[in-house]
């Protein structure tokens, strides 16, 4: 076996197989940008409304524009959501589709004497499990790793002329996460790579069981057979029930930390509010816009 290739050589096969894949993919990373604009927008649009209807006395008939413009960012945030996520699916599922097509091509042209040298089983579990799971890593883990980079951006190019403090520690607390994910992720990812391979090798082996079942019968050994079919499911259990377990513990880390980093964000903001160096509406959206930069 060859080394692992590298996400960025993955990524760069992916697109050369499938042409289409780089539109879909942009299209969702596009529809994500406007989306956090959207969001952006709801966010300022909530501040203010709060801000002249709590704080400075403002009846409906004043906060009637920006009540309205309120909605109209929240429903440009749902149908562009949703958007995305049509957009990411479809492109998902034709890539899936492509990548089909060109292994049992593959595999028509290399012909029986390849398929003879593999496992039955290895490879009917890489052209459907396999397959299948380019499916969350296309529709969902592409976008988000280049919105990961530009909905930070514009959420601190909001930010940054408005209040030029709060820019600055939005941008000091922000490695805190990516470094926390590489550092979980890392470890994570071992016992991933562990657990695909027992599910190849669990569906290699049950179907080279199901190939041999009647010679098993002919010698009486269904019952044994049985027995180690049981033993390598079970294992594959247990490996399944781990890799659930640190991602929980994963996304539980990542959590705290997103949640430590926006407490820092609000007690700094609670003292300055306090010392009159911030308004109440420049700070609450700083406040609403931290979960989006982080």
């Amino acid at each position: 076996m060859g080394t692992r290739p590298s996400r960025h050589s993955l990524n760069g096969e992916l697109f050369r197989q499938v042409r289409s894949a780089r539109l879909f993919v942009g299209a969702a990373v596009a529809l994500g940008v406007l989306s956090a604009a959207a969001t952006v927008a709801q966010m300022v649009f909530l501040s203010r409304v709060i801000d002249r209807a709590f704080l400075k006395g403002a009846g409906l008939a004043e906060v009637r524009g920006l009540l309205l413009a309120l909605l109209g960012a929240v429903l440009a945030r749902a149908a562009l959501s949703w958007a995305r996520e049509v957009v990411a699916g479809r492109g998902a599922v034709r890539v899936k589709s492509a990548l089909r097509e060109r292994l049992y091509a593959q595999l028509l042209r290399l012909g029986p004497a390849y398929a003879a040298g593999e496992r039955a089983g290895e490879l009917a579990t890489t052209l459907t499990e396999g397959v299948e799971r380019i499916e969350p890593y296309f529709a969902r883990y592409l976008p988000q790793v280049a919105l990961s980079a530009a909905v930070p951006l514009l959420v601190a190019a909001y930010v940054f002329p408005r209040d030029l403090s709060s820019g600055v520690l939005l941008v000091i607390t922000a490695p805190v996460i990516p470094v926390m994910m590489v550092l979980v992720g890392s470890y994570a990812e071992e016992h991933i790579q562990r657990q695909w391979q027992s599910l190849s090798r669990m569906g290699a082996y049950f179907l080279d069981a199901l190939q041999g079942l009647t010679t098993l019968k002919i010698f009486g050994r269904e019952a044994a057979e049985e027995r180690r079919v049981a033993a390598v499911s079970e294992e594959f259990r247990e490996r399944t029930m781990r890799v659930l377990k640190f991602a929980f513990l994963s996304g539980l880390v990542l959590e705290f930390m997103t949640a430590v980093s926006i407490a820092l964000i609000a007690v700094v903001l609670g003292v300055r509010l306090v010392s009159g160096s911030i308004s109440f509406e420049e700070a609450l959206v700083v406040l609403l816009l931290a979960p989006e930069f982080y």
